[in-house]
């Protein structure tokens, strides 16, 4: 009875104390160890009531030039007023929802020559195409029109999948994203430049060390691309694009690369073919991406009305991707994104542009380690009693059953001062 009670009482004392321990760790508010990422200030408009941006672009003196994709216009904002004069107009096929006008590049060299480029979509009365145009800017004023580029849609009377979007890389070349007009036997066809990433001199011919002769192609197995940037530091190009009912993707362009539409989507066992880095299903439509610092982007979504952010990895694989802002309509989705020369992120909608200020964002930092010190023993103290209590609560049911149980198993009862002696 003695040793019974005395038990029972060590049992209760030590069942109050594990209460109080598993308490603690339940209610534990502070850092357990793992990083913790600050956010950016969340984006705000910047820019309101704009006729559908499409594509913009900062110039050196901190103009910004953006298409109207549906009235034909680029538009200059200066000194945070929108020019009332437009820049330059085109007329533009816009009978499908994504035609008209749409992607456009300043020059390298914009301070010096002054270049304006834009892609957008023509109807001649029998066939569409893409064309790419060039003005030259004399003060808000874009004059000397030359057509540098021309894709004959192949169907010929495809209303969508055009493409379109433009950035030079740092090789001083045009890169240009061409949807496959809705045709994807024309993303593997190597004869046309339909669904496919072109390479270009600023004036519209093949560069010699293109990695197809005599071809503007760059890249093939596209279907329907709006955004892509090079890593500021190695040159890497990525790029959107968009998939059918599944599988839109990010992939990492190189030269010669097959991204496998229309054969395969998302991972392809086919060697011959470029696997992407992240692929989307539901669909999203990503659209514009930007570089913002080493292996990390900003991209927008369009269907998914979103500005997303993606980390990757040292050998460029994904390492994150995560929502930073989501649109109140989800009608109005993001059309681009673009670094500007503040180092801020900018991003347009159909009716928008946004500054998004990352410098507030923060490196993952590590809790204190004391207050995870603390936790862990706390947490290591709880399991210890528990097992305590149980261990103890054993041998005394078998201090109470051993007589009972010799005549039952008596080879076991024999064996235990063999156990006791190891």
């Amino acid at each position: 009875m003695t040793l019974r009670f005395g038990l029972e009482l060590v049992e209760r004392l030590v069942r109050r104390l594990l209460v109080i321990m598993l308490v603690i760790v339940l209610i534990w508010k502070g850092p357990i160890g793992l990083p913790t990422e600050s956010s950016a200030s969340s984006p705000t408009i910047l820019y309101p009531g704009l006729s559908f941006p499409a594509s913009f672009r900062f110039a050196p003196d901190g103009r910004i030039f953006f298409t109207e994709k549906n009235t034909g216009n680029i538009r200059i904002i200066q000194n945070g007023t929108l020019e009332p004069t437009p820049f330059a107009g085109l007329t533009v096929a816009t009978d499908g929802l994504e035609q008209g006008l749409l992607g456009i590049e300043l020059s390298p060299s914009f301070q010096s020559d002054g270049f304006v480029y834009v892609y957008h979509t023509d109807w001649d009365r029998t066939t569409y195409h893409g064309r790419i145009t060039r003005f030259t800017a004399i003060g808000n004023s874009g004059t000397g029109q030359v057509n540098t580029f021309d894709v004959a849609d192949p169907t010929p009377s495809s209303t969508n999948h055009d493409g379109g979007y433009l950035r030079f890389g740092p090789d001083g070349k045009l890169y240009v994203q061409v949807g496959e007009f809705a045709d994807p036997n024309q993303s593997q066809n190597s004869s046309s430049v339909a669904g496919k990433i072109l390479r270009m001199n600023p004036d519209g011919t093949v560069p010699s060390d293109n990695p197809f002769p005599n071809s503007l192609v760059y890249a093939l197995g596209i279907r329907n691309g709006f955004g892509m940037d090079f890593d500021r530091q190695t040159g890497q190009l990525v790029e959107t694009d968009a998939g059918p009912n599944r599988d839109d993707e990010i992939n990492i362009i190189v030269a010669g690369g097959n991204y496998g539409w229309p054969l395969c989507m998302d991972t392809c066992s086919n060697p011959s073919f470029t696997n992407p880095i992240a692929s989307f299903t539901p669909v999203v439509t990503p659209s514009g991406i930007a570089y913002a610092s080493p292996r990390t982007y900003y991209f927008g979504e369009w269907t998914s009305a979103s500005l997303q952010k993606l980390t990757l990895t040292q050998s460029s694989t994904v390492a994150s991707i995560g929502q930073v802002w989501s649109s109140p309509n989800p009608y109005n989705g993001v059309t681009d994104v673009v670094l500007g020369p503040d180092q801020k992120i900018y991003f347009s909608t159909s009716t928008e542009i946004y500054q998004y200020d990352i410098s507030s964002a923060t490196e993952p930092s590590q809790p204190d380690s004391s207050s995870t010190i603390i936790f862990v023993a706390v947490a290591v103290g709880a399991v210890t009693i528990a097992i305590v209590l149980v261990a103890s609560r054993l041998r005394y049911q078998k201090s109470t059953l051993s007589p009972d149980l010799s005549h039952r198993f008596p080879t076991v009862l024999a064996a235990r001062p063999l156990d006791s002696a190891r």
